[in-house]
């Protein structure tokens, strides 16, 4: 049970970031609905305890939980070229599926997320599947994202709930599958259930009912295959939420791993910061596109918002419980040796190689790739323009091996 716990809780920071990358006003009228923050974590958290008052195995409880969390992962990526049109609905829980399918258990998520916004009522769906092909995870998904889309973010009063009640009373055969608004108004009735919701230690209060209260440790070793699968995921998520960064994140990644090897760093290390060059614009979710596709310079204000993004990569990378190596690999790379970069304002004395090297490889992927503002440059015109910042930003010994290895 350990190992789910810390699965979910993997799984908790991901989730943030998705959010992180929906509340987003172009994202928002893709789908024609008002986003919340915390959207995936809460429906994952309605979501098991409608489970708990269906009675399910702690093992489908933790399926229902991830499924919640990842229910709208399909509509990240998509939402550039559905913007406004009723299909993104479909499109999302299709894409969603197909994504999830490579995690572990892929085969119970896939139908859970595909079918998640199906109804009773064939007219309302996204599919207009019927009953029969819908599993029960997906009929519990539906209920509680739409619970939650109709919460405020604060404490619910007693009248918000009884009218949610009357309302899935009212829907229930329409919108609502019944053995599932059965479930919502047993655990409705439990004050605890209302007051979870806005707690912002909801994983704990999750974990505590899945698993009892485990003292997860903050980080562990990185593991292979799901881990990589995750980064790869999350790294085109990140890309595609920009016209401009088709492979930025991977361009990183290879690039950082070819520099690394270049030291001699071993295999295990070539694979971690590998997975922290794919990671290390995690936190990039956060800034809407419109600044991140803007064809001028930024102003002041929007340049405040892109530089948080690294401060969001150092805080999802942490709560996911990577090694500390990793996170600081991933989210330093905008910090300098003379101390002013962000969103630490580290030294010299502060930043390991792997952090040296992300700071390169970033740039230099960045620089030979298009941007709104520029086309893309050659790589003797990137490798120049790095050397310019030798001592200062950068590490003048690793701009040396950059300018050896990636001409």
């Amino acid at each position: 049970m350990a190992g789910d716990a810390f699965y979910i809780r993997q799984m908790w920071s991901f989730s943030r970031a998705l959010d992180l990358g929906l509340i987003d006003e172009e994202v928002e009228r893709g789908l024609q609905i008002s986003l919340g923050e915390r959207h995936g974590e809460r429906v994952a958290y309605i979501a098991m305890r409608l489970g708990r008052a269906l009675g399910l195995s702690k093992e489908t409880l933790v399926h229902v939980t991830v499924a919640g969390l990842l229910h709208d992962i399909g509509a990240l990526g998509n939402f550039t070229d559905y913007k406004g049109a009723p299909r993104i609905l479909e499109k999302h829980c299709t894409t969603g599926a197909t994504i999830v399918k490579r995690f572990p258990d892929g085969a119970i998520l896939a139908p859970a997320i595909q079918y998640h916004h199906e109804t009773p009522d064939p007219s309302r769906s996204a599919l207009g599947a019927p009953a029969e092909e819908v599993p029960l995870i997906a009929r519990i998904l539906s209920l509680a994202d739409q619970i939650d889309l109709r919460l405020k973010r604060r404490l619910s009063s007693r009248r918000e709930r009884e009218e949610i009640l009357e309302w899935v009373t009212m829907e229930t055969g329409t919108l609502f599958y019944p053995e599932v608004a059965a479930a919502f108004k047993e655990a409705a009735q439990k004050e605890a259930f209302w007051l979870d919701i806005e707690q912002p230690d909801l994983l704990q209060i999750a974990l505590g009912l899945l698993c009892g209260q485990w003292q997860l440790p903050s980080a562990r070793e990185l593991e292979s295959g799901f881990t990589d699968d995750l980064a790869a995921t999350f790294a085109d998520l990140i890309d595609q939420k920009s016209k401009f960064t088709a492979r930025h994140s991977r361009s990183v990644a290879e690039t950082v791993e070819h520099l690394a090897r270049g030291l001699g760093w071993e295999d295990d290390r070539l694979h971690e910061i590998y997975v922290a060059g794919l990671l290390h614009d995690l936190g990039k979710l956060s800034v809407p596109r419109k600044i991140l596709d803007k064809p001028g310079p930024l102003n002041s204000a929007e340049v405040e918002i892109i530089r948080t993004h690294t401060y969001y990569t150092h805080r999802l990378l942490t709560e996911a419980g990577f090694p500390t190596r990793m996170v600081e690999w991933a989210a330093h790379h905008h910090e300098r040796l003379d101390g002013r970069g962000y969103p630490f304002a580290l030294g010299d004395k502060d930043l390991d190689e792997g952090a040296r090297l992300m700071a390169i490889a970033d740039i230099f992927a960045a620089l030979t790739e298009d941007r709104p503002y520029r086309g893309a440059m050659s790589t003797g015109e990137a490798l120049a323009l790095i050397q310019r910042g030798a001592g200062t930003m950068l590490d003048p010994g690793l701009i040396d091996l950059a300018k050896r290895t990636l001409v």
